[in-house]
């Protein structure tokens, strides 16, 4: 990946000052409106960090998004799967067994 140059970096922080001036920009989207940092995103963030035990809710969306890509690109799932049985895998066996012996006889 490239490197931004100091004027490509200036016009990005430029935009991102005109995204900052809108106010739905800026609202809380946490589901959990009675939360007491609920729309004090820098105390959410900083204790999310601290506790280090989940993501804030506005940011869960976006990483589930991310992540869901990734696996798709790996051919692998984001929920883990049930294991099968051991059993299950000798039961195959005698049943192949079985319709072995069928056919023979």
């Amino acid at each position: 990946m490239l490197m931004r140059t100091q004027e490509q970096y200036y016009k990005d922080t430029l935009k991102n000052r005109t995204v900052l001036e809108r106010e739905e920009v800026l609202q809380c989207t946490c589901p959990y409106v009675r939360c007491e940092w609920h729309g004090n995103c820098r105390a959410c963030v900083a204790l999310h960090r601290y506790h280090a035990s989940h993501l804030p809710c506005c940011l869960q969306p976006l990483l589930r998004e991310k992540i869901t890509a990734l696996a798709g690109i790996c051919e692998m799932e984001t929920t883990q799967k049930a294991k099968e049985s051991e059993q299950f895998r000798d039961y195959v066996a005698e049943q192949d067994a079985l319709l072995g012996k069928e056919r023979q006889g």
